[in-house]
Order: C-alpha cells, then sequence, then structure tokens
C-alpha cells in the first residue's frame, strides 16, 4: 500500500499525543517528521521511507516471537471471527482462556495458582500492588504498605507502577511518588559505587542500606 508520507505525517502531528515526547518540540517539527512504522517481518520493521531496522525492543517489549507470523496472524483471525472479546468479570469466561489460564499455571514456577490478565506492565504492577494491600488489610496489618523500590529501576508509567520507578522525569509535576513508595539505591556499581569502592564492598553497602532502610521504616510496616 502506498502512503502520502508527508500527508501522514502532518495528521499525526495534529492529532496523536505520543508518550515519552517533548510534546512542544514535537508539534513545532523541531524534532523532525514522525517515524512512520510499514510493515514488519522476523525482527525488522520497515519505516515509510524504506528502512530497515532491527527492532530491539520488540514492539514495546511484547513482540517475542517476531512479526509477521503467520500462525499467530491465522489464530488472531480465527477467533476474531468467532468472539472478538469478552470479559472475565462475575465469573465469565471462555473456552480459551481457561485453557491458557490452565497452562500457564502449570508452567508458572512456585506456587501460582492463580492467572489475572492485564494489558501491560503498568496495570500488572499497579494490580499486584492493590492485592498485597488489600491482602495485609484482611490480614489485620493496614499498616503494612509501604513498598521498597530500587531508584533507576524501571516498574511502570501509570500511578502505583509509576511511583514505583526509580526515575525523578516520571514523578515531575504529576504529584508522584505515593507516600506507601520508597526507593533505596540502584544496585549497580558503574551507577552507584563510590570511587576505589570494589564490587563487593559496594553489593555489601547496598545490602546494609535497604537493611537499615527496613529498620527505619519498621518491619511491619514492609
Amino acid at each position: 500500500m502506498s502512503i502520502n508520507i508527508k500527508d501522514i505525517g502532518e495528521k499525526d502531528r495534529n492529532s496523536v499525543l505520543h508518550p515519552f515526547t517533548q510534546l512542544k518540540d514535537f508539534a513545532t517539527g523541531k524534532l523532525g517528521d514522525p517515524t512512520i512504522v510499514e510493515t514488519g517481518k522476523g525482527i525488522r520493521i520497515q519505516d515509510a521511507n524504506g528502512n530497515q531496522l532491527i527492532d530491539g525492543f520488540a514492539g514495546l517489549y511484547c513482540v517475542n516471537v517476531g512479526y509477521g507470523r503467520t500462525e499467530v496472524a491465522e489464530a488472531i483471525s480465527r477467533q476474531a471471527f468467532r468472539l472478538a472479546y469478552y470479559h472475565s468479570y462475575a465469573a465469565h469466561t471462555t473456552d480459551e482462556l481457561a485453557i491458557l489460564s490452565d497452562r500457564l499455571v502449570k508452567m508458572a514456577p512456585g506456587k501460582m495458582s492463580k492467572v489475572f490478565y492485564g494489558l501491560s506492565g503498568s496495570d500488572a504492577n499497579e494490580t499486584q500492588a492493590k492485592l498485597v494491600w488489600y491482602y495485609n488489610n484482611l490480614r489485620g496489618k493496614p499498616t503494612k504498605k509501604k513498598i521498597i523500590s530500587r531508584e533507576r529501576g524501571y516498574h511502570g508509567c501509570s500511578v502505583v507502577s509509576g511511583s514505583m520507578t526509580g526515575m525523578s522525569f516520571y514523578h515531575d509535576h504529576m504529584d508522584l511518588q505515593l507516600p506507601q513508595i520508597v526507593h533505596t539505591g540502584v544496585p549497580h556499581h558503574y551507577w552507584g559505587a563510590t570511587p576505589d569502592e570494589s564490587e563487593s564492598e559496594f553489593s555489601a553497602r547496598r545490602a546494609a542500606e535497604l537493611d537499615q532502610l527496613i529498620e527505619r521504616l519498621g518491619p511491619d510496616n514492609v
């Protein structure tokens, strides 16, 4: 399919709110034109100018099996014709949901016995936080709410998961981070070591800092 690159670029600039983009610079053209991705095959994508690029991000970490997989496209098509969507609220299910969940539980390590579905890593971490807070309320431990996260760690960009993310530009001007989220130092020698500090010394210091933080917050609150 042939497209008008300039027309698509203008439509995009005028109508799409792009995340993680300097909006003013994009709107004024300072950042240049948007990259229009047209096709994908295997590990590569192709833009509207015909450039083939290795997609190191795999979409946004979710195209694990690569692009253009015939069996995946055919499975999506079959299911869309049969039942494109239904929810799992109020004990509703579908055969495919039950079969997939059973398979995932059998593959999972440890004692995992249930699967809860989300649309992204951000809302998955959001749900995990809500579940653990709910669980501790039911246990009669309403103060056990502190979640310790690492500086420079990425856990998502919603309200709770964005607070967990240990980078200040995820919080600036957005009333984050939440008071329930506390950060401790990044466990990375390059980013966090003092001059002449060995990796073993650095690791011991980070472990001690975490231990001290838990004691300061109170173990029953973490």
